[in-house]
Formats: structure tokens, sequence, C-alpha cells
């Protein structure tokens, strides 16, 4: 027979597991102990007739006690309440963390929106600040021609004056 081939394993479970406490564990003071009258008389070890109990490998628990049952599913009862605990816990966190990041979002484009408007407001300064720069270019080329050109009138002025006196002078008339 194959491991694989195994359905169960079936044993026999005294009806009452007390008659058999001496042999088989302690007795209420703790110390082991041997009762002479359960082996000696047969009757009294076979008056009610044993229990047959089958062991399944897929069983998850082997307990002929209820109150172990009760207390596996009391255990596993509080583990899946502790996982849902931590699956919503899990949820509000993640929750959280989108209205975190969706805060952050609104407020980055809020920046940017503000940069962008600053940015429109510097580039128009900026233009009108070229804008007057050219005129003042302009304008200052424009005089300085006008300078040169009144220099230069006043420089034939002062040589047409002197001119007049030399020519003044030779006639005499000064």
């Amino acid at each position: 027979m194959q491991p694989s081939e195994i359905s169960g394993i079936q044993y026999l479970v005294p009806s009452n597991p007390y008659s058999y406490s001496p042999h088989f564990g302690m007795s209420q003071s703790n110390k082991p102990a041997l009762e002479s009258k359960q082996f000696s008389d047969p009757a009294y070890n076979l008056s009610v007739p044993p229990q047959l109990h089958k062991i399944s490998p897929y069983s998850s628990c082997i307990s002929s006690n209820s109150t172990s049952d009760e207390a596996d599913e009391q255990q596993l009862s509080l583990i899946i309440e502790r996982k849902q605990r931590r699956m919503i816990s899990n949820r509000e966190s993640a929750r959280r963390s989108r209205m975190r990041k969706q805060r952050h979002l609104d407020e980055l484009w809020a920046q940017v929106v503000w940069l962008r408007n600053e940015n429109h407001q510097l580039i128009d300064r900026l233009n009108q600040v070229s804008d007057s720069h050219e005129k003042v270019l302009q304008e200052n080329t424009q005089l300085k021609e006008e300078a040169s050109e009144l220099r230069q009138m006043i420089s034939d002025m002062r040589l047409s004056l002197m001119n007049l006196e030399d020519v003044a002078l030779e006639h005499g008339l000064s």
C-alpha cells in the first residue's frame, strides 16, 4: 500500500477513559498509581464497549473534546477578525495616502499655475523694458547726431566769426 492510498486510521477509544487513568496517566495526586482491581477483574475492564474512531489525514483537528474544537474555532475567528481589521486598516491607510497624494498634486498644480502667471508677468515686464531700452538707444543715437551737428555748426560759426574779424581788421573797421 502506497502512502497516497491511505484514507484514514481507525482506533478504539474507551467510552469511559477515566477507568484507565491509573495505567495511562497520573492519579489526582499527580503520582503514578496502579489499581490491581482493574486488571484482575476482566468484567470491570470490559463493562463498557469501546467506541470506534477514524482519523482522516484530511481532517484539520483530531480531538474528541468539544472545548478544544471551540478553542480552535475561537482562535480561527480571532485570526479572521485580525485579518479583517488589518485589511480595513490597510484600506484606510491607502485611502489616506491617496488623499495626501491628491492634496500634494493639487498644491503642485496650484504652484504651476502661479509660476506660469508669474512667468508671463515677468516676460511682459521684460518686453516692456526691452522696448524702452530700444527707444532710449534710438533717442540716444539721435541726440548724439544732433550734438555732433550742433558742434559742427558752432565750429563753423566760430570760423565764420574769425573770418569776419580778420576781414574787418584788414579793412580797418575795428
